[in-house]
């Protein structure tokens, strides 16, 4: 007689269980992409038209994680692999691989450079705008994504006053509308580990 056995996928951080699913179509992609076969989750976006972070159970609104991506000209997969984005503070963990990428692509002074606390404010104001995070991120919070990898910043209020594309605000801080194009280049540029294009 035949045993059929009911497959359950299950997310956990550390011990504690985030999000579990019993979807068929989720299980068989994860079990290939464990396999090492090619990247599972954007084809199941594909597929139904639901987005990565639909599979978890704080996800941001559906399409949010994509319309990050596509704001910056990327794939979902890297954009998750690069800064993790959820609804819940952090709201974005950055992977170290990437930001040791980053750093070495861009001069630790002058002109050029990308201070940690502007690249995080940056990546945590497009979060906010594509996946429907009201408000804006304030410097405690990029700080605290900064802290995901270990990093701080000084002077923050410095950094945010010396980036010509973020600006401080009572509530927090956003893009310089006018600069928006540099500080999703800057943005793309991390989650592609490369160096950042500042010439319009």
């Amino acid at each position: 007689m035949a045993v059929t056995a009911k497959l359950k996928i299950i997310l956990q951080a550390n011990e504690i269980v985030v999000a579990e699913s019993e979807d068929e179509l989720l299980w068989r992609r994860v079990l290939t992409a464990i396999q090492g076969g090619s990247p599972p989750l954007d084809d199941r976006a594909a597929a139904d038209g639901n987005d990565v972070e639909d599979v978890v159970n704080n996800a941001p609104p559906k399409g949010g994680v994509e319309k990050f991506a596509k704001a910056l000209g990327v794939t979902t997969a890297a954009l998750v692999g690069a800064c993790e984005p959820t609804r819940e503070p952090p709201y974005l963990v950055l992977d170290a691989k990437s930001w040791e990428a980053f750093k070495k692509n861009t001069p630790p002074r002058g002109l050029n450079s990308v201070a940690g606390l502007q690249l995080a404010g940056t990546l945590l104001c497009v979060w906010f705008k594509h996946g429907g995070i009201t408000g804006r991120p304030t410097q405690a919070q990029a700080l605290a994504v900064l802290g995901s990898i270990g990093v701080t910043d000084k002077n923050p209020s410095r950094s945010i006053k010396n980036c010509t594309w973020l600006q401080s605000r009572p509530d927090g801080i956003q893009i310089n509308p006018a600069e928006t194009s540099k500080a999703e280049r800057v943005a793309k540029a991390f989650v592609q580990k490369a160096t950042p294009s500042f010439e319009e």
